[in-house]
């Protein structure tokens, strides 16, 4: 029944340890995969972090390129004074040469002495532009023309809607005569882009197509942003690069459309992660059992079945190891023998004699197993090898004699024990082999002593 009960208990703590083993593997293949998840979802965040530094390099490219032009109308300007001859031939010269090294259709440049527009080309689209006055705040567009004119500078506009349709974005640059060491401002010349062709020019909306999603802003002067393209309110987790395009202060977003990671794919991974922990675990199973039934083998292979003592294989494998080295200063070698055994076979069957080989075995074990280890080496026969000291020896006979008298069984009422012993103190001569001689042949003399007596009794 103990042994059932043992067995159950390390049958419970094998299924424990194959639990553990599957969620210790399950917690560790997680960590790994959410490690390199979250280490490809930084280098692809790092990527688009370059993609949105790099096309906003392109915008200030492209707008930087634009603009330089209406230095060359500035220069024009200062040169010719009031005289405006000059503007269509060299306004056509630029506009074509925008399209050459841009691709951008430009929608006009213009001048305008006093802050009046008095040249607009090309001038078709551009008619309603004519008589314009650039330094009226009250009308849209005209805040940075002001500024231009007050600092002396080119001022950028962000996209605003023009007066002759579309959107667009200007630059206003003032244009200041010297004459006589002093300055008297002259007008300002602009250059307007089209908006919607820049950003096809860029090639902004061509992410969509690539699975990105974007979306472009300017930050006004209470800074606020404000959205120019792309996606309205761009949630979740994105990348973002601000830079300045002269005077203005824009920044561009960028996500995956499907976002940074699928979550099917994560379910799927975290499914498969369960299935190799489930086997994880079986296999931790299957492993720990083996193990159980090769130690249950073993005990087998050196327990006497009917004792449960060591058997003869074991002994011998003892006495092999205790021979290969030095003999310890406190061994004793016990051997012992049931009397009677025969004579209780052939009166009372084997059982009884069972009976009779299980008590040796426990009286045995009682008195010696404290000191050492029980052998059942034949039918009758037992070994102890113990470990004791030489004046406590006669105290631990004494204590198995006693055991040995007090023992009763089912269906015999006594049993009796010859017992030979043989200490390294006493014979710290003699190898382990010569020990169990001598032990022998003291057994032997106390079992013929036993049947002297029994006899004369008899």
């Amino acid at each position: 029944m103990q042994n059932v009960i043992n067995y159950r208990k390390k049958n419970r703590h094998v299924k424990a340890f194959a639990f553990l083993s599957a969620f210790v593997f399950f917690v560790l293949l997680t960590v790994l995969y959410f490690f390199v998840l979250f280490h490809d979802i930084a280098s692809d965040k790092e990527r688009f972090t370059y993609a949105a530094r790099n096309q906003a390099e392109h915008i200030i490219t492209k707008i930087d390129c634009v603009m330089s032009r209406g230095g060359t109308l500035k220069i024009m300007a200062q040169d010719h004074d009031s005289d405006t001859s000059w503007f269509d031939k060299v306004a056509e010269d630029l506009y074509t040469s925008v399209q050459r090294e841009t691709g951008l259709t430009l929608k006009n440049f213009a001048i305008a002495p006093a802050g009046v527009v008095s040249n607009v080309y090309p001038l078709k689209g551009n008619q309603q532009l004519i008589g314009f006055d650039f330094l009226d705040t009250s009308l849209v567009g005209n805040i940075e023309a002001k500024e231009a004119y007050e600092k002396n500078a080119t001022i950028l506009t962000n996209p605003f809607r023009l007066i002759q349709g579309g959107t667009g974005i200007a630059g206003r640059s003032s244009v200041m005569l010297r004459n006589n060491g002093s300055e008297t401002f002259w007008g300002l010349v602009t250059v307007t882009v089209d908006f919607d062709d820049l950003m096809n020019v860029i090639g902004l909306d061509h992410l969509h197509g690539m699975g990105v999603d974007y979306a472009l802003s300017y930050i006004d002067a209470d800074g606020n942003v404000q959205y120019m393209r792309g996606i309205r309110n761009l949630e979740g987790s994105k990348v973002k690069t601000t830079f300045r395009v002269r005077n203005l202060l824009w920044q561009l977003e960028l996500k995956p459309a499907d976002g940074w990671f699928s979550v099917w794919n994560v379910a799927m991974s975290i499914f498969l992660i369960t299935i190799l922990s489930f086997f994880a675990g079986i296999i931790a199973f299957m492993m720990l059992r083996l193990q159980d039934c090769n130690e249950i083998l073993l005990n087998m292979s050196i327990t006497d079945a009917l004792t449960g003592c060591y058997n003869r294989r074991a002994y011998e494998e003892r006495i092999l190891e205790l021979s290969s080295k030095k003999i310890h200063e406190d061994f004793v070698y016990v051997s012992a023998d049931l009397n009677g055994l025969k004579h209780v076979n052939d009166t009372y069957g084997h059982s009884a004699g069972d009976e009779l080989i299980s008590g040796a075995k426990l009286c045995l074990q009682s008195g010696f197993g404290h000191y050492g280890d029980v052998f059942r080496i034949g039918g009758d026969e037992f070994v102890a090898l113990i470990y004791a000291k030489e004046k406590s020896l006669p105290e631990i006979l004494e204590n198995v004699n006693s055991v040995i008298r007090n023992w009763k069984g089912r269906c015999i009422d006594s049993l009796s024990l010859s017992i030979g012993c043989a200490s390294h103190q006493e014979y710290p001569d003699l190898t382990v082999q010569e020990l169990c001689k001598i032990a022998d042949k003291k057994m032997y003399a106390a079992k013929k002593e036993f049947y002297q007596k029994k006899n004369s009794r008899s």
